[in-house]
């Protein structure tokens, strides 16, 4: 294809929504990015869909998704980016490390993808120098604002009922528990909150519901979901439990020889000891790998001899007083922390206990405390890694926690722990 010319208009259109290609401009050369949706898509969004029909050269180097950012090649006035790195670098050092990521993102373009043009060369700095966007047209590839508000309607699936998929630890999976539409917002809602990350490693973002960041219709499906779980899970809301969690798993992370050398197998009080009860939403489907797995879980029937040495490694790390197993493999720790460690993630290759396939919409709810309220063997648990490609995997997360009025009461928290788990069952 000749290489042509873009203005900022005619580059705008490339977005992947008016037209089915996606362009972007890095310095002036335009770049074909049409086979990474994943990345600069818009439906659902990736992470760096702000890019798509814009100049990114600033933003990137900068790793900014400040719409003040996005659409300028200059990097000379860094103060926001000095001013924010001032406890870790100084000045000529920020300047330096914006210089060598703008030669890097050069150079990765470069390589990825194809150029099919320039932009107009009398523009400088401000590349997009706040040009409108063209106007969508009422119809074509995607129809009319009414027309997709009817689409967005007529694919809201009905909740399915919940499914009890494991007593051991007691684990319960729902589908359709949000719609397609409301999980394209939790993602874009998890980008906003984490502008300015490469999205190279896995990311955590806390959705806070009166986090100021968000419109009222975003503040209602958050406080939603947390009604709806608390619901699902018999745990009543209370103010001492942290927000819902987005978290992002890009392809590639955690890659390696076998899913057990990056599984990091681990019980949920790892992080804070009064959860009892974690919710994991998947905001996407993924083909392959992602899943949650849970490598001591016992199936109907009589257990496996893989199953049996699964749960009797994951008991000697209790005992032992560990909760993840990278803790115990860490130089120094007793060896026979190191050895239920390896038996346990070894099991997760023999194909021992339970998983969960990610499935956009679905909620999987398991107990990590048991009726009694000690700490549940089987309810070890832990991500597979996602393979290297264009599906990246999205979650949303809920850590229930027991109230403060039972924690410190052994017979209180075991009454209220089994309450909800009793309760939970008369769902399915």
């Amino acid at each position: 294809m000749e290489p042509r010319i873009f203005s900022p208009l005619d580059l705008a259109a490339y977005n992947g929504e008016d037209a089915p290609e996606i362009y972007i401009s890095f310095l002036g050369t335009v770049y074909d990015v049409t086979s990474r949706p994943d990345l600069y898509g818009r439906s659902p969004p990736g992470p760096y869909h702000l890019f798509a029909g814009r100049e990114c050269a600033r933003a990137l180097a900068t790793m900014s998704m400040d719409p003040d950012d996005v659409g300028r090649t200059d990097v000379g006035d860094l103060a926001a980016l000095t001013q924010k790195l001032a406890s870790a670098m100084g000045p000529e050092e920020v300047r330096n490390a914006v210089g060598r990521a703008m030669r890097d993102w050069q150079e990765r373009l470069a390589q990825s993808y194809s150029m099919v043009g320039t932009m107009r060369p009398w523009l400088k700095g401000k590349v997009d120098d706040r040009a409108p966007a063209p106007p969508r047209p009422s119809t074509g590839l995607r129809g009319s604002s009414a027309q997709l508000r009817e689409e967005a309607e007529l694919e809201r699936p009905t909740p399915g009922p919940p499914e009890l998929v494991c007593r051991k630890p007691q684990l319960l999976l729902q589908r359709h528990f949000l719609a397609p539409q409301d999980c394209r917002q939790l993602i874009a809602m998890t980008l906003r909150r984490q502008a300015g990350s490469r999205f190279e490693k896995k990311v955590r973002a806390p959705l806070e519901v009166e986090d100021p960041r968000w419109s009222p219709s975003e503040r209602a499906l958050l406080q939603s979901i947390e009604e709806r779980i608390a619901e699902l899970t018999g745990g009543p809301l209370h103010g001492e439990e942290t927000a819902l969690v987005g978290t992002l798993t890009p392809g590639g992370h955690g890659g390696g020889s076998s899913i057990a050398d990056h599984l990091g197998l681990h019980v949920d009080t790892n992080a804070a000891p009064w959860r009892f009860c974690t919710a994991i939403i998947y905001l996407s489907s993924v083909p392959c790998g992602g899943e949650t797995v849970f490598p001591a879980a016992i199936t109907e029937g009589l257990p496996s001899e893989e199953e049996e040495l699964a749960v009797d490694a994951a008991g000697r790390l209790l005992d032992l007083g560990f909760d993840h197993t990278d803790k115990a493999l860490l130089p120094g720790e007793p060896p026979q922390a190191a050895a239920a460690a390896r038996e346990l993630l070894g099991s997760v290759t023999a194909n021992s206990g339970r998983s969960v396939h990610p499935e956009e919409g679905s909620i999987c709810v398991f107990w990590t405390r048991q009726d009694d309220g000690e700490i549940d063997r089987h309810s070890w648990h832990g991500g597979a890694p996602v393979p290297e490609g264009d599906c990246w995997k999205w979650t949303l997360q809920k850590f229930k926690e027991v109230p403060g009025s039972v924690r410190q009461d052994p017979a209180a928290l075991a009454d209220f722990v089994r309450h909800t788990r009793g309760r939970a069952r008369t769902l399915v």
